[in-house]
């Protein structure tokens, strides 16, 4: 048999299996950074073109298939939820369900500390749905599945500045029920100005930032469906996301400017009411007028962009 005729054939059967095992609730993906060595396939092909042995290259085409087959699964699984009936996206945002009784919380709450006027949050985490939203009189309040995936969480205060770290115990791929899916919810306390550093993995990701004071953002994640609001609390706001194939949607008040650069040659893009200035540059036509401003950096691979502005009225 051809070595590619057991790669096509071997990659349907891995793919069908993982998909009718995942629809039967048998199986379920969780990766963290797995998806990043998905290139071991050229190399593997590579090796197969520089062997003329017939059984070597049908060995690497088996090989290679199975890990494809994984990859695809994985990514529309952990991006999109495909097979994840715990979250899902509508037109208010993200909603998570925490009704498996299999699943047991766990709560955290950092207390606010008066007189604090700026807060750090540094959140480190592999796959999962993740959800950022609404206010608390602590400082950070989350609650998340307690299965596989622990926090370790640590504070301090010093001159004024509160800094949080969140970091997930474990980031390793495993297997099991897909009710055992990571789900985290956070809420901030409104007073402080807040800077913001997500490292996160294969996820579901919604962050409703319009009751916070937001100056500084970064995101970096792995393959992933990313959506985030933006409001008009703080006079100047920077966004840096770093992506590997994803999907991205931001929403941005019509009363701010907003400048969006984009590093994204492989991506689709709407960008609502914005026009293009330069290469990859795009700005709202109220961008020097307005008196707040969000400047949004988007490095990313295969994706889609679309950010829209809506009425804070």
């Amino acid at each position: 048999m051809k070595p590619r005729h057991i790669f096509w054939g071997l990659l349907f059967i891995t793919l069908g299996l993982l998909i009718l095992l995942g629809n039967l609730g048998l199986i379920h993906f969780n990766f963290y950074g797995i998806w990043k060595f998905w290139p071991v396939i050229f190399i593997l092909w590579g090796i197969s073109y520089m062997s003329k042995n017939i059984l070597a290259k049908g060995i690497i085409a088996a090989i290679s298939a199975v890990i494809l087959a994984v990859a695809f699964f994985s990514f529309f699984n952990n991006t999109f939820g495909f097979f994840n009936n715990n979250c899902f996206f509508n037109n208010d945002g993200m909603n998570v369900s925490f009704d498996d009784n299999r699943t047991e919380l766990q709560h955290f709450n950092i207390p606010f500390i008066p007189k604090t006027k700026n807060a750090e949050l540094n959140f480190d985490a592999g796959a999962g749905n993740f959800k950022l939203e609404d206010s608390t009189g602590n400082l950070v309040a989350l609650s998340a599945s307690k299965i596989n995936d622990d926090y370790n969480i640590s504070s301090s205060n010093e001159n004024g500045i509160s800094t949080v770290n969140i970091k997930m115990k474990k980031k390793t791929f495993w297997l099991g029920d897909k009710n055992n899916y990571n789900r985290t919810l956070l809420k901030l306390n409104t007073n402080p100005i807040w800077d913001m550093y997500f490292n996160l993995g294969a996820a579901s990701i919604y962050f409703d930032f319009s009751p916070y004071i937001i100056k500084n953002v970064k995101v970096d994640m792995g393959a992933a469906a990313l959506k985030i609001k933006f409001g008009d609390k703080c006079d100047t706001t920077n966004l840096n996301i770093e992506a590997g194939a994803s999907s991205i949607q931001l929403s941005v008040p019509q009363s701010s400017g907003c400048e969006v650069k984009l590093k994204a040659p492989l991506t689709s893009r709407q960008l609502e009411d914005f026009e293009k200035i330069d290469d990859n540059v795009y700005r709202t036509n109220n961008f020097d007028s307005a008196k707040k401003k969000i400047f949004i950096s988007i490095k990313a691979g295969i994706s889609s962009i679309k950010v829209d502005r809506y009425s804070t009225e």
